[in-house]
């Protein structure tokens, strides 16, 4: 499937996405429905982010 290397920028790519959501809620804390649809897609980001970790311990 995927290599330990792989695996590892994969999970670097995700926590940089995650800090920009984040960044991002921040700055429409005003706009509601910005934060819902950015909420959303972080939900999202973490569901992917928790299957990785779950990759990451069974590939040890």
């Amino acid at each position: 499937m995927f290599t330990k290397e792989e695996l590892l920028v994969i999970e670097d790519a995700l926590k940089i996405a995650d800090e920009k959501y984040i960044k991002l809620l921040d700055e429409s804390k005003n706009n509601k429905n910005k934060m819902v649809a950015f909420n959303r897609k972080q939900k999202k980001l973490w569901l992917v982010q928790n299957k990785l970790n779950k990759l990451l311990q069974e590939n040890k």
